[in-house]
């Protein structure tokens, strides 16, 4: 965001607000132990009849009135028995099946099913049980605590545990406190912003929607159409939040300026530095990033970041 609006700022310093208070469940500590549990799971091949919980691969085909409709075949394709992942009736189907063995069956699909292709439809199923697998989970105790590090006894391990999701909370609380400031700052100063600030907005969040999209392997086409919104719907529902989105913006701009906080050179650098550790190797990193957006965009994190810690000291918290 280029362009230079003219804000007069609310009051910045010396706001009130609520810090909430971090609570722990023992629930949530088991939640974190039943997930490390499951990381250490053992995959082994049976001669039985596949149950639910088993992971089991199989070779399908599904046709309606007789032809095949599209994506419905597969080679070894995995599953966990009873997670619910086909249409419905489908993995009850394959319960007591043994590998070798095949099934053909037919099922009505809900009316309300989201493909509306298939949706109130008989599809008819061809399918061939390839593997039975059962998941041993290894035992909660003592040892376990130790095969994940130094932990012992297994009260260690939860005392980390414990320790790892209080900071994870600290942190989300953290957050929270800062977008409460900079939004009530943002609702309470003035400003006029004009219209093509917030279109550019608003395309930079669909943008951003067609990545996370993406991401999670759909065609951001095909999610339009099952979702039936259009790229118009979502900036018509967006426009509000887009509006937000820039007056926060102008607001950390503003104070930055006007507390003359600024980033030299050196600290972009060494921020750019610890980045890039994780992508693997600095000369791939090069050809792969635009280098002078990285900086520009490393340059206003942490100008914002200045920026909080400003507000976070001269605010009343309680």
């Amino acid at each position: 965001m280029k362009t230079e609006i003219p804000v007069d700022l609310a009051k910045y310093k010396g706001l009130r607000i609520k810090r909430n208070e971090i609570k722990m469940s023992e629930e949530e500590i088991e939640k974190t132990l039943e997930h490390l549990q499951n990381s250490r799971v053992k995959i082994i091949t049976v001669n039985k009849s596949a149950r639910p919980g088993n992971r089991i691969e199989i070779d399908f085909e599904i046709r309606l009135a007789g032809v095949k409709i599209e994506n419905g075949t597969s080679k070894n394709h995995p599953l966990i028995l009873g997670k619910g992942r086909f249409v419905p009736g489908f993995e009850k189907e394959l319960e007591g099946m043994s590998a070798g063995q095949e099934k053909e069956f037919s099922l009505k699909i809900p009316a309300d099913w989201p493909d509306k292709i298939i949706a109130d439809k008989q599809l008819d199923f061809k399918v061939k049980m390839n593997l039975v697998q059962e998941r041993e989970l290894p035992e909660i105790n003592d040892d376990f605590a130790k095969s994940l590090g130094n932990f012992e006894p297994l009260s260690a391990l939860k005392n980390s545990i414990k320790d790892g999701l209080m900071q994870e909370k600290e942190t989300r609380e953290k957050e929270r406190i800062r977008i409460e400031l900079i939004e009530k700052i943002a609702d309470e100063s003035k400003m006029e912003i004009p219209e093509n600030l917030i279109i550019e907005e608003l395309e930079v969040m669909v943008s951003e929607l067609k990545t996370s999209i993406n991401e999670l392997g759909i065609d951001f086409e095909k999610y339009l159409s099952e979702t039936k919104t259009t790229i118009d719907e979502f900036k018509k529902r967006w426009k509000q939040q887009a509006e937000k989105r820039i007056r926060v913006d102008l607001c950390l701009r503003a104070i930055a300026k006007k507390e003359q906080i600024d980033v030299s050179d050196e600290e972009i650098t060494e921020r750019i530095n610890q980045d890039l550790k994780y992508y693997g190797s600095a000369e791939q990193a090069k050809k792969d990033i635009d280098l002078k957006k990285l900086e520009e965009y490393t340059k206003n994190v942490l100008l914002n970041e200045k920026v909080f810690a400003l507000l976070e000291r001269e605010a009343e918290i309680i």
